[in-house]
């Protein structure tokens, strides 16, 4: 008979996102894994697979998670505007947390490190940014109907602008130490509101 789990594998996931996140792909190890997680290697292997699956696995739960959390603000009734607004600035508040190091995006992160490498991998990236650019066209969609945008822009190629946006901020918020400049670039996006 099979023992059951020790640990909670939602838990563990999100820790394993936090370290690949944190310090990539490649400078995470197993060990590493298990130490930052407190699962043994054999209950990893077990239940996650290798350190590839593992990784995958994470990218999966990153693309659940932000759409969960992140988007949740594009989904609410109000001023669209105010709504994108506050979308941006609640990412340059994440990426300039004191607390935590400057490891932009997850998503951006691995699209380019790993993504031209790994078809597994760019499939979730493709998915994740697609699932980014899906949100932001039923926001953009509801903008519209409310009269709230500018006339004649195609909805698709603005939900792919600001998807662009969001990874540039992200992979700028890296080295800017001056919420000013993350503020300058989606400060043009607001442009096609009315």
């Amino acid at each position: 008979m099979a023992r059951p789990r020790e640990f909670d594998e939602e838990q563990v996931l999100d820790k394993a996102m936090e370290l690949f996140w944190t310090k990539g792909f490649e400078r995470t190890s197993i060990q590493d894994l298990c130490q930052y997680t407190g699962v043994h290697r054999g209950s990893m292997y077990d239940t996650f697979g290798d350190k590839n699956e593992l990784f995958l696995a994470s990218l999966d739960r990153f693309r659940h998670l932000s759409k969960e959390r992140l988007f949740l603000v594009l989904e609410q009734p109000g001023d669209p505007k105010e709504q994108l607004i506050t979308f941006f600035e609640n990412i340059i508040d994440g990426a300039l947390d004191t607390g935590k190091q400057r490891r932009g995006c997850f998503i951006a992160n691995t699209a380019m490190d790993l993504a031209a490498f790994d078809v597994k991998v760019a499939s979730r990236v493709e998915a994740n940014l697609q699932d980014m650019e899906n949100m932001f066209y039923t926001f953009l969609q509801r903008a519209q109907q409310e009269g709230k945008l500018k006339s004649n822009y195609n909805l698709r190629e603005l939900s792919r602008f600001l998807v662009g946006i969001k990874q540039g901020m992200h992979v700028m918020s890296k080295t800017a130490t001056d919420r000013t400049t993350l503020q300058d670039i989606y400060k043009i996006a607001m442009s096609f509101f009315m």
